[in-house]
């Protein structure tokens, strides 16, 4: 490198750039400190070098090429390049050709590059963020706020853009009352010169009126010149918030957010209210440990189960006692797991409605049923209801038991009419129908049959139901088995019915006994004939007959009230051993066949059957008892006259007699016993001319 410095050179020393000059071969003739410092290569150890030989970083490089063209076309040539050995910089370099070669000055704009990639960075994202983003411009003097430009995502949601925009003021925009609100708060960030952050209701055309903003200065030279500003809208967040406010705080139910490990996370202002805490107390705690839950340890061993199931992905629901502020409370308590997209438990909602009144409530009404039910068992009384309205009706469990059908058995209306008897559906429908149309209620005691085909007496009283605007809707009432009442009533018919025979009986057949005994007696006083005394006692014999059958009588009309198997023919032959048959011919063919009876009462009827074979046949009337073809009974035939058609249905009664020295008894004796079992009793021929009286017992031989 030469001492004689050229004016040239002298001039370049003066350039605070860096500078060196090369010849058309690209070799360093010159190289000035600035140029040193910058490279780290001093003048010295790079004089003669090809420069982009010399700097690894020049070679094949913008630098290299620009270089050659320069050298080439003898232009002047200027551009920036990035320099990354031998430190990462930006420089700005400019060529001029000198015709024996160049000479190159070179500044470093690292600085002003990395300014305009965060400029053209900020210039990407303001146009392309999804958020709304707007400038504002202002005069801090003049206390003037005007918009400058927002972005295209502050046009789609707000249907202003940035062309009509631009240059006005916020209360031109936005209306005197929104924009001085705006202004507001741009001219606190203003004073307090840092970034704000706030909710505001601004009515633009495209969204609803809640947006969330932040601005932040743009402070230049102490001065802030601008704002620059963020906006979305939160008008559907607002909506969720106030519907979760709505489901969570605005309701009398007890509502909790807890994490999987039991962890209450939040509890609404009901449920706070009803234990009467304050939310710092408890959110954070394991919720069993909480005031609500401090019943004793089985509730809160309880609730750890229920939270471990329900972390696992199960609905758990159940009925607790807890605390409350001033009394405990039975709560219908749930767990509902809450997942994410991948299927996992995160969080877990629980929900508590006070069922303490309705289970109350529920326990009366419990008792009150109860209550109705041993009402019913024990009166055998039910209660019905027809709705005229949606023609249904509905049956207490006892109406159901009264027609042998089960409690769940639904009828219809048809079916509560079909169940009276055949003889007594007239009667029902009728007083069911005037209820219907004129409001005229009834009292009926009618029969039934039963599902199971039992007739049955009930008494049904039906009344009509009104709405509270008087509107005929249905009927009510109740249902009664009179069964057992009318039995009585017929028991105490024909208890009445033998009463009044008997006292004809009694004044009757014993008069005349009794008027030949006086009688006699005073013929044998003035007599003293034998003959008269016989005649007294053959009268007294008489009476004492008519006495014994009527105390036999008396004691038939006695309904039997327990029985026992009995085997008949062993009864018949200790029967026959104690009547006088000497010369009749008893034939015994029931083998092994058994009854159901009072053996007493059973042992009456076959010796009156007997004694009357034997009084009507003859000393030696061939007798025959067996079994009914039917199986359900057993008949006695004797070999005698018979008994007239005519007369068969007289001779059961009391005091019929087809001979002079009968009580008439005997027969009547036999039919109070048969009814007494429940049995019936008829008489035919038999097959050699005789008697033939057949018991059916309906009752099938055991064996």
């Amino acid at each position: 490198m030469t001492n004689d410095r050229s004016t040239d050179e002298q001039l370049i020393e003066r350039v605070s750039d860096a500078c060196c000059a090369v010849d058309t071969e690209g070799r360093v003739t010159y190289w000035n400190d600035r140029m040193a410092a910058w490279t780290g290569i001093s003048a010295a150890d790079i004089d003669g070098a090809v420069v982009w030989d010399a700097i690894p970083a020049f070679r094949g490089s913008a630098f290299e090429s620009h270089c050659r063209d320069a050298i080439e076309t003898q232009g002047t040539y200027s551009f920036e390049t990035r320099l990354r050995e031998p430190v990462d910089v930006w420089i700005e370099v400019t060529l001029y050709a000198t015709g024996d070669g160049l000479t190159i000055l070179a500044r470093e704009i690292t600085e002003r590059k990395v300014h305009q990639e965060r400029v053209g960075l900020a210039e990407t994202l303001f146009e392309n963020t999804q958020d709304a983003l707007f400038l504002i411009d202002l005069d801090e003097d003049e206390d003037e706020f005007r918009l400058e430009r927002v972005n295209p995502a502050y046009e789609r949601h707000t249907g202003l853009t940035s062309d009509e925009l631009r240059g006005r003021g916020l209360r031109d925009v936005f209306g005197l009352e929104e924009g001085n609100s705006i202004l507001e708060k741009y001219r606190e960030c203003v004073a307090r010169r840092e970034p704000i952050e706030y909710e505001e209701l601004v009515s633009v055309p495209n969204e609803g009126p809640y947006w969330e903003t932040r601005i932040a200065p743009v402070i230049v030279d102490g001065t802030v010149e601008k704002l620059v500003g963020a906006t979305r809208n939160i008008t559907a967040q607002k909506d969720r918030e106030r519907r979760y406010d709505a489901i969570f705080n605005q309701t009398y139910q007890y509502i909790g957010l807890i994490d999987t490990d039991g962890t209450l996370l939040e509890a609404n202002e009901s449920a706070l209210e009803f234990g009467g805490l304050e939310r710092e107390a408890v959110i954070g705690q394991p919720i069993w440990d909480t005031y609500w839950w401090q019943l004793d340890e089985h509730t809160q061993t309880q609730l750890k189960d229920a939270v471990r199931s329900a972390a696992t992905g199960e609905f758990v629901r159940y009925d607790v006692e807890v605390r409350g502020a001033d009394e405990t409370a039975i709560i219908d308590f749930s767990i509902r797991p809450i997942t994410d997209e991948r299927d996992e438990v995160v969080l877990l909602v629980t929900e508590g409605r006070n069922i303490t009144e309705h289970k109350r409530r529920a326990r009366e009404l419990e008792q009150k049923r109860e209550f109705l039910r041993q009402i019913q068992t024990v009166a055998d009384i039910g209660g019905w209801e027809v709705d005229f309205r949606t023609e249904t009706m509905r049956w207490t469990d006892e109406v159901h038991r009264i027609h042998g059908l089960p409690a769940e058995y639904e009828p219809a209306i048809e079916d509560g009419i079909d169940f009276y008897h055949p003889g007594d559906r007239a009667t029902i429908v009728d007083a069911f129908e005037r209820l219907q149309t004129t409001g005229e209620g009834y009292d009926l005691e009618l029969r039934i049959i039963t599902a199971t085909d039992e007739q049955r007496w009930v008494r049904t009283l039906g009344a009509p139901w009104y709405d509270d605007d008087g509107t005929l809707i249905g009927a009510r009432g109740a249902f009664q088995d009179i069964t057992e009442r009318k039995e009585r009533e017929r028991e105490l018919q024909r208890t009445n019915a033998r009463l009044e025979e008997f006292a004809s009986v009694v004044s009757h057949d014993l008069r005349n006994p009794l008027t030949v005994a006086q009688v006699a007696l005073e013929l044998a006083r003035e007599s003293g004939a034998a003959e008269d005394f016989d005649r007294a006692e053959a009268a007294h014999k008489r009476m004492n007959a008519l006495i014994d059958d009527l105390l036999t009588l008396a004691r038939n009309g006695q309904q039997v009230d327990e029985t026992q198997p009995v085997v008949l023919r062993t009864l018949l032959e200790s029967v026959c051993e104690t009547i006088p048959s000497d010369r009749a011919t008893i034939d015994i063919a029931l083998a092994d066949y058994c009854v159901d009876a009072d053996e007493g009462r059973l042992r009456q009827l076959v010796e009156n059957l007997l004694s009357n074979a034997l009084v009507h046949g003859g000393d030696d009337v061939t007798i025959r008892i067996g079994r009914l073809e039917s199986g359900d009974g057993f008949y006695v035939a004797d070999d005698g006259p018979g008994i007239p058609r005519a007369i068969r249905e007289a001779i059961f009664d009391q005091g019929y007699s087809t001979t002079s020295d009968g009580t008439g008894f005997g027969l009547a004796i036999v039919k109070g016993i048969v009814e007494a079992h429940g049995w019936t009793v008829d008489v035919t021929e038999s097959e050699e001319g005789g008697a033939r009286f057949e018991v059916t017992t309906a009752q099938r031989n055991p064996t």
